[in-house]
């Protein structure tokens, strides 16, 4: 069929949330504990570009087949201790999934078989000799989804005229699993501009006060000779030492906040560093500036005559 590269069949479609777990034992040891399983078919790890580390995979057979073999993944094998973690030599070990035996002939890297918030588990995958169940993983390489969708449609239709299909992309369905951390972000971000807007016209209206009261002593301190770099300085320094007071208060406060409440609900994330405090700090400083700064030598620049006749 025209834009499909390959297809192959799966009992979950990963990353998404789903999961399926089962009994683990390992036979050598003893030890044993539930796991994630998937049951797949002999084209799925080429298809979704998994890296086999050692071993081969699964190849084809009959339907309803006994099963004898495993792929699993490295975090298992640390769990375990399989093969003293390694993945070559855990080749032909023995485990049981269930009460089934089953031999390890391979090993893939680690992936996320839940979403990216939770932690990399031991995976087992077995091989899928089931054609009833499941689902279908199709490689699509075209820029028409829809009339790819269509030949995909009225293939189905010869194999089940009485069901519809039920096809999504699986961008969408990522999309979809993350909307709450994308619809999350976008609060937050909403959230600290309004904090921003807030917090500079209350700066604003602060600068604009002070430096109105204290116009008569600006004059005076330019006629007895300062200059406008000394008295922009004089102005402005009492709300530098505010800024100063409110950034040591705010970005221990904003770290703690990020760190314990948001970002601990991902597993796997990037810490925050020097580099967004330095940045986040200097826009922050650049608004003061604009706002201290354009008030401060407005006054500073005034005629001391004119000032001194107001008064």
């Amino acid at each position: 069929m025209p834009g499909v590269n390959d297809v192959s069949q799966s009992l979950l479609v990963m990353s998404l949330g789903s999961n399926y777990s089962r009994p683990f034992r390992y036979e050598k040891t003893g030890d044993s504990s539930g796991v994630w399983v998937n049951y797949i078919d002999e084209r799925y790890l080429s298809l979704h570009q998994y890296t086999l580390l050692a071993g081969k995979n699964f190849h084809a057979r009959a339907q309803h087949s006994t099963e004898s073999e495993a792929i699993v993944n490295e975090t298992l094998l640390k769990r375990f201790h399989i093969g003293g973690d390694d993945p070559i030599k855990s080749i032909g070990e023995e485990i049981s999934i269930d009460g089934q035996h089953l031999t390890i002939v391979g090993v893939v890297k680690d992936f996320h078989y839940e979403t990216l918030e939770d932690n990399i588990e031991p995976v087992v995958f077995q091989h899928f000799t089931n054609a009833s169940y499941g689902y279908l993983n199709v490689k699509i390489a075209t820029s028409d989804w829809s009339a790819t969708h269509q030949l995909i449609e009225k293939a189905w239709g010869k194999i089940d005229k009485v069901h519809p299909i039920q096809a999504t992309l699986y961008d969408d369905q990522l999309a979809q699993a993350y909307s709450i951390f994308s619809m999350m972000l976008k609060v937050i971000g909403f959230l600290s501009v309004l904090t921003i807007c807030i917090s500079s016209m209350g700066l604003f209206g602060m600068v604009v006060y002070t430096t109105e009261t204290r116009r008569k002593e600006i004059s005076i301190r330019k006629v007895m000779g300062a200059s406008e770099g000394k008295l922009i300085f004089l102005l402005s320094k009492g709300f530098f030492v505010l800024l100063g007071v409110a950034a040591a208060v705010a970005i221990p406060v904003t770290y703690q906040f990020f760190s314990v409440v948001i970002l601990s609900k991902f597993a796997y994330h990037q810490p925050i560093g020097i580099v967004e405090i330095v940045v986040s700090l200097s826009i922050v400083i650049g608004i003061a500036l604009v706002m201290i700064g354009s008030q401060s030598l407005s006054i500073a620049r005034a005629n001391p005559a004119d000032t001194l006749k107001e008064q």
